[in-house]
Order: C-alpha cells, then structure tokens, then sequence
C-alpha cells in the first residue's frame, strides 16, 4: 500500500501543470489525503472535524451567519465514520462526492472570511491551514503549514472561483486512486455501479490520458498552457459560479 508521503508527492504531480498556485496545490494535497478517512486509525481526524463543524454551527448564527458550513462540515466526518475502507470513497463517485463537499466547505468557508479580512492571501491561508489540521497526518502537518504558508505569500494568486476548487480536489483525490490501483487490491473505481476491481492496467491508462492532457495543455498556443483558462474561455459562466448564492 503506497504511503501517504507518496500520495502527497502524486498528487502534487498530477495537479501542478494544471495549477502552479500553491493554495490549488494545497487543496489537492487535502483532496490525496482525505480519501483515507474511511479507515479507523484517521477517526481522529474525523471527531476534530466533527467538532469544527460543531463550534461552526453554533458560533455563525450569533453573528447573523448561516449555520450551513459547520453543518455540512459536521455531514462530511458522518460520510467518512460509515465508510467501508476501499469501498465507496475509494471509486470515482466517492471522490467526485466528497470533492464536491469539501468544494462546498472551502467557498462557503472562503465567503465568511473575505467578509472578515479584505486580503485574499489571509482567508486563503486561513482556509489552507484549517484543512490540514483536520485532514492530514500529523507527521505532514508542520512541514504543510510552513510551506503552504511561505508559499502563498511569495507566490503569484491565481483566480478563486468555485470550478479551480473543485478541479484541484477531485484530482488529488483521484491521485490518491490511481496509486491504489497499483496495490495487489486494486480499487473498484465505480462502486457501487459495478463491484468490479480494477488494476494495474488502468492506473497505466489514466496516467497516459493525464500526460496526453499536460501536452495538451503546453502545446495549447497563448499564455494559459499552465492553466485551465481555456476551458473558462469557452465556459465563462464556470467563473462566476457560486452554489452559496443558489443556496442563499
């Protein structure tokens, strides 16, 4: 079973092309991480961001704030509790899932701290840092905050907006899968829609597709070869894409 130093360092591969910005690297690493919630010794994990959400619940309406965001916090450690290990998480539509929540925690999250702080470098730190302490294990935790912390102040901000988020945690979720699928185990990547464990030979076939995508993306003429503006070119509409305001 590769380790989560190696599920870290893929997934920092498979998401850099895409985003060099070191909070999208940040947020995939919390999305390689997360998919091993399902196990008993990260219940740890799980009971903190069970009472995060708990204080959040509590504390947001005395200042006029909906309660959503601790309440969803507080849902997403009861999926992960009643997670089979290598069941539902560890398949394609438990990470698309549990990348969207988490994407729903970070922008929800994000609107109460831009109303706090007018830097976006601070709510974006804040909002890196209490992930990690939940999701990630202690022994990564101090060398995470340190760089993810020198980092964001050094490095060059991309644009925030709900698609980036979700996109950086969906592919480190999904990078978390695919060195599972070198494992003897292998994964059953569509469960519950099919029982069936996949190996060796898919994870070789979602790596071709993922380096095909990065020559794409270098050969793509322009300055975006680093980025996925060009999908956002094509869809505007994904950058103004809000949930919270369809919820509100």
């Amino acid at each position: 079973m590769p380790s989560y130093k190696n599920h870290i360092l893929f997934s920092i591969i498979m998401i850099f092309p895409f985003f060099p910005d070191v909070y999208y690297l940040s947020l995939a690493v919390i999305g390689a991480s997360v998919v091993d919630l399902d196990t008993s010794f990260r219940y740890r994990n799980l009971i903190i961001m069970a009472l995060a959400g708990g204080i959040l619940t509590l504390i947001l309406p005395l200042f006029q704030i909906t309660p959503f965001t601790g309440i969803l916090l507080m849902s997403i450690a009861l999926f992960f509790f009643v997670a089979q290990h290598r069941g539902f998480v560890h398949s394609v539509p438990g990470t698309v899932l549990a990348a969207g929540c988490l994407a729903l925690f970070v922008i929800s999250f994000q609107n109460i701290l831009m109303n706090l702080t007018p830097d976006l470098r601070v709510s974006f730190l804040l909002t890196s840092l209490i992930l990690g302490i939940i999701v990630l294990n202690r022994g990564l935790l101090i060398l995470y905050t340190l760089l993810v912390t020198v980092g964001i102040f050094l490095t060059h901000l991309t644009s925030f907006n709900f698609f980036y988020v979700a996109t950086a945690l969906f592919v480190g979720s999904l990078s978390h899968l695919v060195l599972d699928l070198f494992t003897g185990r292998g994964v059953k990547l569509f469960d519950p829609i099919s029982k069936h464990r996949y190996g060796k030979m898919t994870g070789l076939l979602i790596i071709a597709i993922w380096l095909a995508s990065v020559a794409v993306l270098y050969i793509y003429p322009g300055e975006n070869y680093l980025s996925l503006n060009y999908i956002l070119t094509t869809f505007p509409q994904l950058t103004t894409f809000n949930p919270m305001k369809i919820m509100n």
